[in-house]
């Protein structure tokens, strides 16, 4: 009877570690997070110039096409004005000599190097356009202003940070979980996310596996993306996802 009674509380003994096993298991599937913009870049200046306007500031939400900051470049102007009537000056020398070489008062030498003189104008036209163009920061997409950079009137350098700008599209999530997950874990599984800054419970969905694992911590990155926009939720934002 003793025996039989102590297998019987071995039994249950192992079926007790055995569910509390299982219970720490799924209790354990859970990652940190960290919120992320999909559209999120750093602009910086294209050319030297003086800052004349900056339309959007931190904080602020502009629309694909909005002119986001705006230079001085009256000298830009000038040099482009310059450089359009030597290339009005060099066609209407190239269509000059188009006519004397048909009545051969010119050789074709003379007439190719009015081509080369028209292409060479229509080169340097098409960069001061270019550099014209530069003088207007114009927004890539829907969005907001993260960060400014500048100030009006202050003179700027080429490849000078401006303004940090992010996407209103949908935002992602990376999350890093054990390797070991990818038996059970799959593209499109849903998950839930606990932010930490609000305390929502906002739904989303994994949307790619990482590529790789990382060797020594036996992890994989994974990315899930927000179902929808929340408005609470801004980049930079972390929490805890639940699987």
């Amino acid at each position: 009877m003793i025996k039989i009674i102590a297998i019987l509380l071995i039994n249950i003994s192992v079926f007790c570690y055995s569910y509390a096993e299982t219970q720490n298991i799924e209790e354990s599937k859970e990652a940190r997070v960290l919120v992320i913009a999909t559209e999120q870049v750093s602009i910086s200046s294209e050319l030297a110039a003086r800052v004349e306007k900056i339309n959007f500031l931190l904080g602020d939400a502009f629309k694909k096409g909005d002119v986001l900051i705006s230079f001085d470049c009256k000298i830009y102007e000038a040099q482009k004005e310059v450089i359009q009537s030597e290339y009005d000056s060099a066609k209407i020398q190239l269509e000059n000599d188009k006519e004397l070489l048909d009545m051969r008062s010119i050789g074709k030498l003379q007439y190719q190097l009015s081509v080369s003189a028209v292409n060479k104008a229509k080169a340097e036209l098409a960069i001061a356009t270019l550099n014209v163009d530069r003088c207007e920061v114009i927004a890539p997409y829907n969005g907001k202003v993260m960060d400014v950079y500048t100030s009006i009137f202050s003179t700027i350098e080429q490849r000078q940070p401006l303004m940090d700008i992010v996407g209103d599209g949908l935002l992602e999530a990376e999350i890093v979980v054990p390797s070991n997950w990818l038996k059970w874990l799959k593209k499109d599984h849903e998950v839930q996310i606990i932010i930490d800054e609000t305390g929502e419970t906002l739904d989303a969905k994994i949307i790619s596996l990482g590529a790789t694992v990382d060797a020594i911590s036996q992890t994989i990155e994974l990315k899930a993306q927000f179902n929808k926009k929340y408005e609470s939720l801004i980049p930079g934002m972390s929490g805890i996802v639940k699987f």
